[in-house]
């Protein structure tokens, strides 16, 4: 029982990678939510007395990113340079996406219309930013495509498709060789 138990709650490498492709977005959109909060509430946000409105926008940001991870991540995780230009996209849709959502979780009034234009106006204020996302989008990128590549890999190794476990072992290999050296 406790066996069943463990197993199913064990996580396999593909599982992993996608778990912490996750959290980079998570915690990214969590951090450019407290920078862009602490330039409009000022430094008493961060430093000051902790309040129960300093934890919901820190909340707010790690939710809006698994919000924005989950509807932009069909652009994440492509291989070859299609999947990069797609990530690229993604990375701006994830970004946009989480802003409107941490916007309007923080005020549902107007947050929704302001989110992104703070977004937009410090991403051009401070370049830096702007390429700060974008290299935490592309780690998630990297981590999914791997984790792409694993289940394929794996798909391919259990001959659960029918085209490659009707071939013996030997025509596996060779036929599908080239295929897994470029995945590893």
């Amino acid at each position: 029982m406790s066996a069943r138990l463990i197993e199913k709650f064990t996580l396999d490498r593909p599982e992993k990678a996608t778990i912490a492709a996750y959290a980079a977005i998570v915690a990214m959109t969590a951090g450019m939510t407290i920078l862009i909060m602490s330039g409009i509430e000022g430094d008493s946000l961060l430093w000051g007395d902790k309040s129960w409105f300093s934890y919901w926008i820190i909340s707010a940001g790690a939710i809006s990113g698994i919000i924005g991870m989950s509807l932009a991540r069909g652009w994440m995780g492509g291989e070859g340079i299609l999947g990069s230009l797609r990530a690229i996209v993604g990375g701006v849709a994830i970004a946009l996406i989480a802003s409107v959502a941490a916007g309007l979780m923080i005020d549902p009034l107007l947050g929704g219309v302001y989110g992104p234009i703070l977004l937009m106006t410090e991403f051009i204020n401070q370049p830096w930013l702007a390429a700060a996302w974008m290299i935490g989008a592309a780690g998630a990128h990297v981590l999914l495509v791997f984790a792409a590549r694993e289940r394929m890999d794996d798909f391919i190794r259990s001959g659960s498709g029918r085209a490659v476990g009707a071939l013996s072992r030997l025509s596996q290999e060779n036929l599908y060789r080239s295929r897994r050296q470029t995945w590893r």
